[in-house]
């Protein structure tokens, strides 16, 4: 079988791509472990910032939408101290999305091989040239295409089979994922007032080490409810455990969906495009490295990526120097945010229950400045002159000179993203060479253990 472009995993990532490209008048297939009725059906917050939609024109059905959110709000690890971030955001069926984008990439030609894993990669001629997938229970088959895109997730399928030399097939550490487990359940107790109105975030290194919890309602009723969390993936933490532990018997009810899974946490691999190959989504690590959200920046990702592999393929050539502009775009576009953001994660890994509840206790940040932190990645000025004073005041004056090394790596980092980022696939070896120093140099000034790098 051949195809123009073969697309390895029917996440919301993967669909996006899927449907772009066939939409653009190509042969697109789509390979999917999951059978088609499951398609959807993923462990997840469920929660979106509508500008991801709207930076890519994407209207969703109405009932998509379980619930819209007036913004986040942080909570200490006391719970007795909050900080509201504005910002409209909603609460997606996962499952209904992803059949919703399913249906829409059938009904533009996208032919789905659903039940299939991806078995081999058969690399020819510097290339990939074609893959073996394997049916349960059925029989291996081969196909054949120009182009193939990677977004099979956190463990990625594809990338993880192409030769080492590419660059597209940088192994990160572990520390650079979270391991997440979460419940949707009907409560027997709602969640009324305020809290109703916002996602809900708590800093709580004992229950979330590295991480956080999360309340997210899903329904007006309240009684609808995910609730999860998060720890740095460092061998030591189980989510479950702690969920078993801390939040489980403080939320009761009929349980309706549980599950887990990994999570990148970190700035996106060093290229999106290599020969005739991308990758979207969170085989790409184009999550946030702070909140770990990743719909939105996956369907960003998955629009870039696929729409400068169909310019290459209309060209009648497709490697990186071809698709080189979606690199590019995708740093600008959220990439560059990323880097900053995973300097910051790593210092937030390394506070403590008593440094968040200081913080929050006496307002250190506000929402408009973490608001701005997650639109645009930066540790303004306005956070680190406006509290030196406090900060002094209160006795932490430790805390600014922190503040002062974060903000500093972040813009570096930021910079190296998107100013600094190579303009061409031939300058790509010198430009992560001094990425990797920069975050060497910053992970042994804060003391961050980053641990093994990872087997695939």
């Amino acid at each position: 079988m051949k195809y123009d472009v073969i697309v390895v995993g029917a996440g919301v990532a993967g669909l996006e791509a899927a449907l772009v490209l066939a939409s653009k008048g190509f042969k697109v297939a789509v390979i999917e472990s999951k059978p088609v009725e499951k398609i959807g059906d993923k462990t997840c917050g469920d929660a979106i910032g509508v500008h991801h939609f709207e930076k890519i024109s994407l209207e969703i059905p109405g009932n998509v939408i379980d619930y819209k959110y007036q913004g986040v709000k942080i909570y200490s690890p006391s719970e007795k101290h909050g900080l509201i971030v504005p910002g409209e955001g909603v609460s997606v069926n996962r499952v209904r999305f992803g059949q919703w984008l399913l249906k829409e990439g059938l009904n533009k030609g996208v032919e789905l091989y659903d039940s299939h894993v991806l078995a081999d990669v058969i690399v020819k001629n510097d290339k990939v040239e074609e893959v073996k997938v394997k049916k349960v229970d059925g029989p291996i088959i081969e196909l054949k295409a120009e182009a193939f895109i990677d977004a099979s997730g956190a463990r990625p399928a594809l990338r993880s089979k192409l030769p080492e030399t590419w660059p597209i097939s940088d192994r990160p550490f572990m520390t650079d994922f979270n391991i997440a487990y979460r419940e949707v359940i009907k409560s027997e107790k709602p969640v009324t007032g305020e809290d109703s109105k916002y996602a809900l975030i708590y800093l709580n290194a004992e229950i979330a080490p590295g991480g956080y919890w999360w309340l997210f309602p899903k329904f007006e009723d309240g009684f609808i409810l995910n609730v999860g969390l998060g720890v740095v993936w460092n061998g030591v933490y189980n989510p479950r455990h702690n969920y078993e532990k801390y939040l489980k018997p403080r939320f009761k009810g009929e349980l309706i969906h549980a599950g887990g899974g990994i999570v990148p946490t970190r700035r996106p691999i060093p290229t999106l495009v290599w020969r005739n190959v991308g990758v979207v989504g969170d085989a790409a690590y184009t999550v946030n490295p702070v909140h770990g959200g990743g719909i939105g920046s996956s369907l960003e990702a998955a629009y870039i990526v696929s729409t400068y592999i169909g310019n290459a393929l209309e060209a009648g050539r497709i490697d990186e120097e071809k698709t080189w502009e979606a690199n590019i775009k995708y740093m600008e576009s959220y990439g560059a945010k990323q880097a900053g953001l995973d300097v910051l994660r790593m210092y937030l890994q390394r506070l403590s229950n008593d440094d968040f509840e200081w913080i929050l206790k006496n307002r250190i940040v506000d929402g408009s400045s973490v608001y701005d932190l997650g639109v645009k990645g930066e540790l303004g000025e306005k956070i680190l002159h406006t509290v030196s004073a406090m900060i002094k005041l209160l006795g932490k004056p430790s805390l600014l000179n922190q503040l002062r090394i974060v903000r500093n790596y972040m813009n570096r980092l930021m910079s190296l993203h998107s100013a600094e980022y190579p303009k061409s696939p031939g300058e790509l070896p010198k430009w992560n060479s001094l990425v990797e120093n920069v975050v060497e140099e910053y992970t042994r000034i804060i003391g961050f253990e980053r641990g093994q790098k990872v087997k695939w």
